[in-house]
């Protein structure tokens, strides 16, 4: 196991503790490091019913480690407008009188 996953294990297994004491709830833990969608739910709810601080840093640590990086898209540049329609050979330019310049 690398330092990281140390780490993890050890902060879910305090949040496991801590919600087990607090809330009188069970957690499930590969649930939380596998389903990201149980994982976020699980810890808004946890973080409503939390009442002390060191909890809720438990929460938001959590929360940083198991959250997918945030994906950022690529700017595209909107398309260039269309120039406007050259005017055609056929029509007549009159800006130096009738009889031209």
């Amino acid at each position: 196991m690398s330092e990281a996953e140390i780490e993890l294990a050890r902060l879910l297994a305090r949040f496991k503790l801590q919600v087990k004491r607090t809330l009188g709830r069970s957690v499930n833990l590969t649930a939380m490091t596998t389903d990201p969608a149980y994982a976020k739910a699980t810890l808004d709810e946890i973080e409503e019913l939390a009442d002390d601080e060191a909890f809720l840093l438990l929460v938001i640590c959590l929360r940083e480690k198991l959250a997918p990086a945030a994906v950022v898209e690529p700017v595209v540049p909107a398309p260039a407008p269309e120039a406007a329609p050259v005017r055609s050979q056929a029509m007549r330019d009159y800006r130096f009188g009738a009889r031209g310049g």
